[in-house]
């Protein structure tokens, strides 16, 4: 943003940062919604929106200065993919879904716009894991007053179906989110960032570990297979840490963290529970045991027909990716219409050109992640920890669920170009004074700001 010229310019640029920090507070709370021509609108949009509209002033005003970044390219091939499936689709798209993608592509946006130091980096950070610690209270409160009377009126806000799952008197909580999925995938980047700011001190080693702690146990009351992400998160991370100092041990916990990973993703095409919807009986060889096929395989082999109907640009954006007919353990007839999987779901609506875009986008996702150092540069940290959320949140548990729209995945796309700034700028700094002050720009990472 440039330096202070007044303290207008401070003033307008502080208040910005901390309307930042409120948004990334928001981002845990989804309920209740507002529904507006089918989309739920929830408190973090309302809050971006005037976010938004205040760097718009500041911008006009010339005490915010719009920055560029390679990741703005990407993100615009992806949204013209989506346009194009728009426009050539077989009719139909919806518009208004498509209109909806821009405030998520203006969230990454807005973090670079704001987020130029490492103060700014550290404020956003702490306010998200605040948000977290109110999940977290959520959470905790909901199983005390489960257990107290498992009928109570106000676990109607907080319990979530059992859908896949068989019925029982346990409770599987959705907490401050619409479902139980996307609030594992929250409370999953969370953790991420919780291991980033103990890491460098942000947080006290005490409410680190309790805020963790918390974490994991709130999350598994969601009984999601994003569950696994914990164990893949964590495996990398101790990898990290450890591959100098005990090398055997880290790549021991790796290993064990992408097989845990593996098995929950092979878990999901399978169900012990035979329901008559089912197509086909999987009969394991060599033993008594059958198996059905889990409505996500029954969704799967669906949305790869549809896709084949539609290769080049798919069916529109915004369209209805299945019509799957399932009765659920609990004798609900439920009918699917999402494809379970965010690669064949934008496959199906945007054809083989949104699925190159959105992996074009996920490649460079990967570049700004690498290298898997955990250095001494807080802003490095938080570049991994990051990079390292938003893969786990949005690629993995990207197999079994479609979470290209969730608001607090590219707000964390945000954060990882932002931290990834910071680092590139202190480097800078650091070769400029190694060879005499010459400010020198990291090859392949464009134009310091």
């Amino acid at each position: 943003m440039g330096e202070a010229t007044g303290s207008g310019q401070v003033d307008g640029r502080t208040g910005a940062q901390w309307l930042l920090c409120t948004f990334a507070f928001s981002l845990a709370f989804m309920q209740p919604p507002l529904f507006v021509g089918g989309y739920a609108l929830v408190a973090s949009d309302l809050l971006f929106s005037l976010l938004a509209g205040v760097i718009a002033l500041l911008v006009i005003a010339g005490r915010v200065r719009l920055v560029g970044d390679r990741a703005f390219v990407s993100i615009a091939l992806y949204f013209a993919a989506m346009l194009l499936s728009v426009v050539l689709g077989d009719g139909s798209a919806s518009l208004s879904k498509l209109a909806t993608q821009f405030v998520l592509f203006a969230m990454p946006v807005a973090a670079c716009c704001l987020i130029r130091d490492e103060a700014a980096l550290r404020r956003v950070v702490l306010a998200w894991l605040v948000g977290t610690g109110a999940v977290v209270l959520v959470g905790v409160a909901s199983l005390l007053l489960f257990a107290l009377d498992p009928a109570h009126p106000l676990l109607e806000w907080t319990r979530f179906q059992f859908g896949t799952l068989p019925p029982g008197p346990y409770p599987r909580l959705r907490l401050t989110f619409l479902n139980a999925n996307m609030a594992c995938n929250y409370l999953t980047v969370s953790f991420a960032l919780l291991l980033a700011a103990g890491r460098v001190g942000w947080l006290g080693r005490r409410a680190a570990w309790l805020l963790g702690g918390g974490i994991v146990v709130v999350a598994t009351t969601t009984i999601s297979p994003g569950f696994a992400g914990f164990a893949l998160l964590s495996g990398l991370w101790l990898w990290m840490r450890q591959r100098q100092t005990q090398p055997v041990l880290a790549r021991l916990v790796l290993v064990a963290g992408l097989g845990v990973a593996a098995l929950f993703v092979a878990a999901m095409a399978v169900t012990p529970i035979l329901h008559p919807t089912a197509p086909y009986l999987i009969r394991v060889p060599g033993t008594d045991l059958i198996l059905s096929p889990s409505p996500r395989l029954m969704i799967w082999t669906e949305a790869a027909a549809n896709f084949l109907q539609h290769p080049l640009i798919g069916r529109g954006y915004g369209a209805t990716a299945v019509s799957v007919s399932y009765l659920d353990p609990s004798g609900r007839l439920q009918q699917l219409t999402d494809a379970h999987n965010m690669f064949l779901n934008l496959a199906v609506q945007c054809g083989v050109v949104g699925l190159l875009a959105l992996l074009a986008l996920v490649a460079h996702m990967v570049r700004r992640t690498m290298p898997l150092r955990l250095t001494s540069d807080p802003a490095g940290i938080v570049r991994v920890a990051a990079g390292l959320g938003l893969l786990n949140g949005l690629v993995y548990q990207g197999l079994g669920g479609s979470f290209e729209d969730a608001r607090h995945l590219w707000f964390l796309f945000g954060l990882l170009l932002a931290s990834s700034r910071i680092e590139q700028r202190a480097r800078a700094v650091v070769e400029g004074r190694g060879s005499g002050g010459l400010r020198l720009t990291p090859r392949g990472r464009g134009p310091l700001p």
